[in-house]
């Protein structure tokens, strides 16, 4: 089994004196309960490089990747915060290509690789691409709400069409479809073949 290691804030500490740490000691997930949140000392800490992800138990804010409402079971928080160091751990060159883009999840965006130009996305836009990228077969709607969003099977919710959506604005051109859904599960295009992709 992996350890995971923690650093806990004494009662006296704020995140204010962790903005001065070294890059590479900044932690990939910070976990903050509503007693202890405050707001301001929150975005000074997310103005980190790279930016750790934020979890939230018991209160919401624009800011966090995640929120977990109370009462919550510890094993699913837990393993929603090792769903989210493994993404962490990725290489920071590493990248995913699909049809004729090139996904780069740690700068949050997407290479045109027809055009050379660069589409931005949002967190959850990264996530999902990113998710669906390391997956070679069709990945069920159930175990994306699972996986990016951290929602429990059954829950009656429209983010994913709306995220499925919003990308193939970006993405979608001259009838190609990058985000292919069948039968309540999506995957990526696949990779064209090398004699169409440009030089």
């Amino acid at each position: 089994m992996e350890q995971i290691e923690v650093q806990q804030l004494g009662k006296t500490q704020t995140l204010t004196g962790w903005t001065a740490i070294p890059v590479a000691a900044v932690p990939s997930v910070l976990v903050v309960d509503a007693p202890d949140f405050d707001a301001a000392q929150v975005a000074l800490f997310l103005s980190s490089t790279p930016r750790p992800c934020l979890l939230l138990l018991g209160v919401e804010a624009e800011s966090a990747t995640e929120c977990f409402s109370k009462p919550f079971r510890l094993g699913y928080v837990m393993g929603r915060i090792r769903a989210h160091l493994e993404a962490a751990s990725l290489p920071l060159a590493k990248s995913f290509t699909f049809g004729f883009y090139r996904l780069e999840p740690h700068h949050r965006q997407i290479h045109d690789l027809k055009k050379g130009t660069v589409i931005r996305l949002t967190e959850k836009e990264t996530a999902l691409l990113t998710f669906l990228a390391q997956k070679d077969a069709p990945v069920s709607r159930s175990d994306i709400l699972a996986e990016v969003w951290g929602y429990q099977e059954g829950i009656e919710t429209h983010t994913l069409e709306t995220h499925i959506y919003q990308l193939r604005r970006k993405l979608d051109r001259d009838g190609e479809t990058y985000l292919i859904g069948e039968n309540g599960s999506w995957q990526l295009a696949p990779l064209p073949s090398e004699d169409s992709l440009p030089i």
